[in-house]
């Protein structure tokens, strides 16, 4: 059977013996999951993958057309091209769906890519007028890992400003997280934010807000 070979936000298709068929084409993050960011980020040679909103920074640097969608897998140790990731043809969507299935540039996958496992917890960026909170949330699906406030007192956050990781002054409340406030940013030019929650080396995970969210 066929597949798909992916790098970065760009896929192809594969014939039955892994031959890379057609020309990279982008792929729209309709349907798109984290299992899909870590199969494309292992045939980068890492280990893991999330997906990520893609920036302007990144639009800006190629050009191209859309060629797949609803692009995912379901398992997180696997290839691209293997039977547990699927894809669509975006065309084929768009004859089936029409408007619904249209994508724009600021609609390309985009992933994140790592060594370290992410661990089963939430991590969420909020933004007002006065500051960035950047929380930490144990999930409560099965199989959830549990943490207690004493490891939660290792916790570190890293910030990055379009991916570039910068030194921000925040303040640490165990309710609310990490909390940066706006007029720390006023004089930096940047489209997105990231905060990275690990413990020592390993990141719990990672959530990012762009300015056209």
């Amino acid at each position: 059977s066929s597949g798909i070979n992916a790098e970065y936000g760009q896929v192809r298709e594969l014939g039955a013996t892994g031959e890379p068929m057609g020309e990279w084409e982008y792929g729209c993050n309709d349907g798109f999951n984290d299992n899909a960011a870590g199969a494309i980020c292992r045939t980068l040679g890492f280990r893991h993958g999330a997906s990520m909103q893609v920036s302007k920074k990144m639009m800006s640097a190629s050009s191209g057309v859309f060629g797949w969608t609803y692009f995912s897998c379901k398992h997180d140790d696997t290839l691209p091209q293997s039977p547990d990731c699927t894809g669509t043809r975006y065309e084929d969507a768009m004859k089936v769906m029409g408007i619904k299935a249209k994508c724009f540039d600021f609609d390309r996958i985009a992933v994140k890519c790592f060594d370290h496992a992410m661990l089963n917890i939430n991590v969420k960026l909020e933004m007002d007028t006065k500051k960035f909170t950047c929380s930490v949330k144990v999930t409560k699906e099965r199989n959830a890992m549990h943490v207690g406030q004493e490891v939660f007192q290792e916790v570190s956050v890293r910030w990055k400003l379009d991916d570039q990781e910068t030194k921000l002054e925040h303040k640490y409340n165990k309710k609310r997280g990490f909390t940066v406030k706006a007029r720390e940013l006023n004089n930096r030019e940047f489209q997105c934010i990231t905060c990275e929650i690990y413990i020592g080396d390993s990141m719990l995970g990672m959530d990012e807000v762009c300015k056209d969210d």
